[in-house]
């Protein structure tokens, strides 16, 4: 795992966000907020689009799995339909930085936790999740920058 690895105190985060069930609907899930948040005004350089993981894949099935596709808001903003509002609350957070091909997400996320658990750290009672600096599909290798976010106590 070739990761920076950090400790952060990160402020609270608003998200607007569509929920999804299992990773094969999560592609599905971001193109209905992608949709949504365009003509708001709301995608441009600066965004960032981030996954909350609400179950973990060690104890749920994969297909079962829930998370939520969600945009950082800098401002706030109306929602309708299957587009809600939600925050990730202010805390630390073990925070590893990623260039990752999409086949590698799990084995990152199994490192990090390791990580954690080798330097004495204990996951706190919120959703670890993921923010995306770019557009993977753009990037001249398919890779992903990545950073994954674990609360910490």
């Amino acid at each position: 795992m070739n990761a920076k690895i950090d400790i952060k105190e990160i402020p609270k985060m608003n998200l607007a966000y569509v929920s999804s069930i299992g990773p094969q609907n999560l592609e599905n899930a971001y193109s209905k907020l992608i949709q949504w948040a365009t003509p708001l005004g709301l995608m441009n350089e600066q965004t960032k689009p981030v996954t909350i993981y609400h179950d973990s894949f060690k104890i749920t099935q994969p297909n079962k799995v829930r998370m939520s596709a969600c945009l950082l808001l800098n401002k706030p903003v109306e929602t309708e339909g299957e587009i809600g509002l939600t925050t990730i609350e202010a805390g630390k957070y073990i925070v590893g930085s990623f260039v990752i091909g999409l086949n590698e997400f799990e084995k990152s996320w199994t490192g990090l936790f390791l990580w954690m658990n080798e330097n004495g750290y204990k996951k706190a009672d919120r959703e670890p999740f993921e923010m995306y600096h770019n557009n993977y599909n753009e990037h001249p290798e398919r890779k992903a920058i990545v950073d994954f976010y674990i609360p910490i106590e």
